[in-house]
């Protein structure tokens, strides 16, 4: 009797082993899967990626391989240390916001021919020559412009930002400003990541999306450090992306720690991701 008890027993032991090396198996073989595509995602660059989804990428990369860190101080307007437009009366927000009202709406000219709205600003607009268009906005006519230094934008600062407006005549007929002044380039320069590393930044993170393209990188910056009057910037890339529907999207990767970044559109507040 007890032999037959040990014999069930060892036949219960044998049984629950092949079970369990069978799970065994199927965990390492599955293991063993998941790092082989693994392995083969690591190898696959991103170009091949890219392709895989459709996701077409036409910009002129930018060979930059350093940079600098960028300070500066908010500007305090003054309305005796102006130079005084001509046909323009200006009034002072805050201190730190210039509001100039044309007193006749002067015509801009046809908005979609390119550079005219770059070119009314240079010629009309209080220190126009520092800002480089980012958005126009046709329905609620009006254009957002960046101020730039070292020939490149600072994206999305309240305190470096000019916004113009038009009429359904296409006249413009005032205009609010901001800007940083005693701007400084660091002597030390950091090593940047390219555009194209930017791009496979966005891919990892799913922000790229199927049957899309990739129109424009260009290289600016964005608030890194935000005192009571002065800020530093570090170098941002921007990378453009039309959907498929047409629609526009702009995205921002630190170009020195490779973080997204997402700004709060609302106020110059951002989030690194």
């Amino acid at each position: 009797m007890a032999s037959l008890d040990w014999n069930k027993t060892k036949t219960i032991f044998i049984i629950v082993f092949l079970i369990l090396n069978s799970f065994l198996y199927v965990l390492y073989f599955n293991r063993y899967n998941e790092v082989q595509e693994l392995q083969v995602l690591g190898e696959t660059s991103i170009e091949e990626r890219l392709q895989a989804d459709n996701i077409s990428y036409e910009s002129t990369p930018e060979n930059i391989l350093k940079e600098s860190y960028i300070s500066g101080n908010i500007r305090m307007y003054s309305s005796k240390d102006m130079k005084q437009m001509d046909n323009q009366t200006y009034d002072i927000s805050g201190i730190t916001k210039l509001l100039s009202t044309f007193n006749d709406p002067v015509l801009i000219g046809n908005l979609e021919v390119p550079g005219v709205l770059k070119e009314f600003v240079n010629r009309h607009v209080y220190n126009g020559t520092s800002y480089e268009l980012f958005d126009v906005d046709v329905d609620a006519k009006k254009a957002v412009f960046f101020q730039v230094v070292n020939n490149r934008q600072i994206f999305f600062n309240q305190n470096a930002m000019l916004t113009l407006y038009w009429n359904d005549d296409n006249e413009a007929y005032k205009y609010e400003q901001t800007s940083f002044e005693e701007l400084e380039i660091f002597e030390q320069t950091e090593n940047l990541l390219s555009d194209e590393r930017a791009v496979e930044v966005l891919y990892q993170r799913n922000l790229l999306k199927p049957n899309s393209t990739i129109t424009m990188t260009s290289l600016g910056y964005s608030t890194l450090v935000q005192l009571t009057e002065t800020q530093v910037f570090a170098p941002t890339w921007r990378v453009r992306v039309e959907l498929q529907d047409g629609l526009k999207e702009d995205y921002f990767v630190n170009a020195v720690e490779g973080k997204i970044i997402e700004f709060n559109k609302e106020s110059e507040e951002i989030e690194e991701d």
